[in-house]
């Protein structure tokens, strides 16, 4: 089965538009997750979905416009994964 690798920003063999790219989401969100890490082998994707996650979530860290609050966005999320029958 193939396999998506995962783009670490430290990785000097992965280009530098994946690693400013992955920079940017780790100062926006706090963290970056493995799903970032795979969307990074498309930079132009990672910041389109980074993107709108910062225009719909706020964070922990205080991060995000805070268009929705905490209880809404995930609200929000719960809602779309029970539509979507995303049960995991």
């Amino acid at each position: 089965m193939a396999r998506i690798p995962l783009v670490h920003e430290d990785d000097p063999e992965s280009t530098a538009a994946a690693r400013e790219a992955l920079r940017d989401v780790g100062a926006g969100r706090g963290v970056v997750l493995n799903v970032y890490r795979a969307l990074a082998n498309n930079p132009a994707a990672l910041r389109a979905i980074h993107a709108l996650s910062m225009a719909t979530r706020t964070f922990p860290n205080g991060n995000g416009d805070g268009s929705l609050t905490p209880a809404q966005s995930e609200l929000a999320y719960t809602a779309a994964t029970v539509a979507n029958r995303c049960f995991y």
